[in-house]
């Protein structure tokens, strides 16, 4: 076009070179650049297929997909300060950003995988022949570390020779990274290449036109991409968000919180109306409260506990009124729902195991190898008792606590019927199966106390409180007490598990831990006052319970409600005291079944659980 709007014809040779333009490869040098979007891609897709395989076809819902691998080695990788901070203070929050983040890595280093093979690529010739063979490097490379590096690292051994799902493993992580390579080769045909935006504009200027193929291809691509995002992103927020039932419906017992709470409380004597009626004036003919100890206790001026509370209420009197305390007050419930039952595992996913497959099986030290199918283990499970359980990682005030009831059959019976070698046996190793491994002393697995659980507050066990069959060790913390269980292997040394190798204790016993349920913080009026809580200390039970306003100076004994199943599950405290205005520092100390006080050094849970005195600060209002 000239300067009055003409349109000039276009010569001979240039419409011939717009020919060539339009006719050839969009752009037969494979750049840098495209080669890492190719790889970027190309990871897409792996992922994809990873995740689809891991929500779909894994076996039980067991075998880990190769993001998860990768958070697997981070973590283990990650100081333990660092790894229980960010564990106590975000939880299942902090597991699955640390995911996401190891998502992006890996399509990071997709990208960069992508770059390098370009390079190598070009130095081969460039042809089909030398994408290939650049690819089959490159991938060969990511997958011989995969193998040999990160798999130990994730504490599964050196080409997943450690894991119960060796196979499984093996044949996603080959098929997939071959699905990397294969991919990368196909998005970097010429053809599939689209031209850049300067080249495209000098074409423009040459021709007059767009190639309308160029924007067709370089919309293709940019479609492509953020379609393939969206899908990995929806399968990753499928794996991190289950919508599976977090219970397994049918019943075991029949019984619902509220009937195992008055049916334990009917054989100690106590007979728990229902519904719950306010509490009685006059005390009533039932067991009085054990009588408190005496260790230097004290009351401070101004913090007086109200008499009637502590002197005049015992027996029924004493449950009604701290059953008044949880539904007024939000006191802790004596025995916790399942539903809001604490919840920590190494997993992104937790197993869901086919309990028609399943069996567990005590083997190594023993005369015969003992395998119980699921059917056998629920009819030999007529044990009832109900337990503390609270997890290591568990802060002073924290939540990481609760107690149910269990079904089971006592570990001991089974450990006989196997005729276990007891002068030899040192450990007995526990197996889960989702690879999980941990330890308990033999003596331990002897106590009768020491469960093979498959019923929890009157149902099956829930799926992530380990069903089929979980183990329930009331003196020790909660990591011991394995969840999916399915091998006890008896053996002749000191073994290690999976959290133990990275400086967590091995005895694991439950120190004495409390917390402060109200007042939380903030300010309350000034007047009549009540401050409650629980406390417990394993299969040592709790004694005696003190509190202090004035950060330690003085102390004065609470009240405690009768243990549901002492000495195994927690107290709950009370005490009332008269509010006056100013600021308060409140602490408060237990004394566990054998005369031990609560530790007062203020250590964090790793490696061996939280010690120290609870405390709250809250102000009175004037």
């Amino acid at each position: 076009m000239d300067s009055a709007g003409n349109l000039r014809s276009i010569p001979e040779d240039l419409a011939s070179t717009r020919s060539v333009v339009v006719d050839q490869p969009i752009n037969p040098i494979l750049s840098k650049a495209h080669a890492g979007r190719a790889g970027f891609v190309a990871a897409l897709l792996m992922l994809g297929a990873q995740l689809i395989w891991r929500l779909n076809w894994s076996e039980s819902g067991v075998v880990q997909a190769f993001p998860e691998l990768v958070l697997a080695a981070i973590s283990r990788l990650t100081p333990l300060s660092f790894f229980g901070s960010a564990t106590e203070n975000y939880g299942s929050l902090a597991k699955k950003s640390l995911f996401v983040a190891v998502i992006i890595g890996i399509l990071a280093l997709g990208h960069g995988a992508g770059m390098v093979a370009g390079i190598l690529s070009r130095r081969l010739g460039g042809g089909l022949r030398g994408r290939a063979i650049a690819a089959v490097a490159v991938t060969s490379v990511l997958l011989l570390f995969t193998l040999v590096v990160l798999l130990p690292i994730a504490h599964l051994g050196v080409f997943a020779s450690a894991s119960s799902y060796t196979g499984d493993l093996l044949t996603q992580l080959v098929v997939t990274f071959v699905l990397f390579g294969l991919a990368w080769v196909i998005l970097t045909r010429p053809a599939l290449r689209p031209r850049s935006r300067v080249a495209m504009e000098e074409e423009e200027v040459m021709t007059g036109e767009l190639s309308r193929r160029g924007v067709l291809l370089r919309a293709l691509w940019s479609g492509g991409t953020i379609a393939a995002l969206a899908g990995v992103g929806g399968l990753t927020w499928r794996l991190l968000n289950p919508r599976t039932a977090t219970s397994v419906t049918s019943s075991v017992g029949g019984q619902t919180v509220e009937s195992i709470v008055a049916t334990q409380r009917s054989a100690q004597g106590y007979d728990l109306p229902t519904p719950t009626p306010p509490p009685s004036t006059e005390p009533a003919a039932a067991a009085p409260v054990q009588e408190l100890a005496s260790l230097n206790s004290d009351t401070a001026p101004g913090y007086a506990a109200s008499q009637p509370f502590a002197q005049e209420e015992t027996g029924l009197d004493l449950l009604l009124r701290f059953n008044e305390l949880e539904e007024e007050r939000g006191l802790t419930p004596i025995l916790t729902e399942t539903r809001d039952f604490y919840h920590v595992s190494k997993n992104i996913r937790d197993p869901d195991v086919d309990a028609e497959g399943w069996a567990l099986t005590i083997s190594g030290l023993v005369d015969q190898e003992l395998v119980i199918s699921y059917d056998d283990l629920v009819q030999r499970a007529t044990t009832k008792k109900i337990t503390t359980l609270c997890c290591i990682s568990n802060t002073l005030n924290g939540d990481l606590v609760g107690t149910a009831e269990w079904l089971a059959v006592p570990l001991l019976d089974l450990l006989t019927e196997a005729g276990i070698d007891q002068e030899k046996t040192v450990d007995l190793r526990l197996h889960a199966a989702d690879d999980y491994e941990d330890s308990i002393p033999l003596a331990q697995g002897l106590d009768p106390d020491t469960l093979v659980v498959v019923g929890m507050n009157g149902e099956k066990l829930a799926r992530d409180h380990g069903y089929p069959a979980r183990l329930i060790v009331p003196a020790i913390y909660g990591m011991k007490n394995v969840k999916w269980i399915d091998r006890i292997e008896a053996v002749d040394f000191d073994f290690k598990g999976y959290w133990q190798t990275r400086g967590w204790s091995d005895p694991a016993r439950y120190n004495i831990w409390g917390r402060i349920d109200f007042p939380t913080g903030g300010s309350i009026p000034a007047g009549p006052a009540t401050t409650g809580g629980v406390a417990s200390a394993g299969d040592r039970g709790i004694d005696r319970v003190e509190v202090s306003f004035n950060d330690g100076e003085t102390w004065t004994d609470a009240v405690l409600e009768p243990a549901l199943n002492p000495p195994f599950t927690w107290v709950r405290w009370a005490l009332d005291f008269d509010a006056e205005p100013g600021e308060y520092a409140m602490r408060i100390r237990a004394t566990d079944g054998t005369g031990a006080v609560m530790d007062e050094t203020q250590r964090e849970p790793l490696p061996d659980g939280a010690t120290g005195w609870p405390a709250r600060r809250f102000e009175v209002e004037g």
